[in-house]
């Protein structure tokens, strides 16, 4: 996992040379590359050709919504970017595209729960991602992205699995609620409730 292109100068794009050299010389393993933000600055055409190289790479991506949105654009004050890669683009080439969190309540990102449910509701306000698309991105292609197999809930599938008390994957995005358990094959690992209280007001 190479960290990358954290800057808005669209002169900077290691991510182009990181393709042609995973593309010429090989690669033991899989490859990532963090941040990507310059790409997100691209003119249309560009982001489409270099997204092509990474797809062809085998170069999964991953945009780190959290800590770009508050390091970036600040010496830009009008219609400030939002810091993030251009990942649609790089979905419309077939490149695997996770999101992330790569600094929680440090210099870098004051705040953050280390909750993928908070980064994936960052991609849909900021990424215009829809809550299953952006759910995808901290789940089942973040396992691609680290090489494990998806999760379907199908007969055979690993029981690693978080349950969220929540109406529907909309709502437990919008939500984040804390009551929760945390299934590791199939065993239950941790837990947590939430209590909500309403008080009658005195007559």
């Amino acid at each position: 996992d190479l960290h990358t292109d954290e800057t808005l100068d669209p002169s900077v794009l290691t991510l182009r040379e990181l393709a042609r050299q995973v593309s010429d010389k090989g690669f033991d393993g899989t490859v990532a590359a963090s941040h990507c933000v310059s790409l997100g600055m691209q003119p249309p055409d560009v982001q489409a050709a270099v997204a092509a190289e990474v797809a062809a790479a085998g170069i999964s991506v991953i945009t780190l919504p959290q800590t770009n949105l508050f390091l970036q654009g600040r010496d830009d004050p009008r219609a400030t970017p939002r810091g993030l890669t251009a990942v649609q683009a790089l979905l419309d080439a077939g490149a695997a595209v996770a999101a992330g969190a790569d600094n929680v309540q440090d210099p870098f990102n004051l705040v953050g729960r280390s909750d993928p449910l908070e980064t994936a509701a960052l991609m849909v306000m900021a990424g215009h991602r829809l809550p299953a698309d952006a759910y995808d991105m901290v789940s089942n292609i973040s396992r691609r992205v680290m090489g494990l197999a998806p999760v379907n809930f199908e007969p055979g599938d690993p029981a690693d699995l978080v349950a969220i008390d929540a109406p529907s994957l909309r709502g437990a995005v919008a939500d984040a609620p804390m009551s929760r358990r945390v299934y590791r094959r199939g065993r239950l690992v941790a837990s947590a409730d939430q209590q909500t209280r309403v008080m009658r007001p005195e007559s």
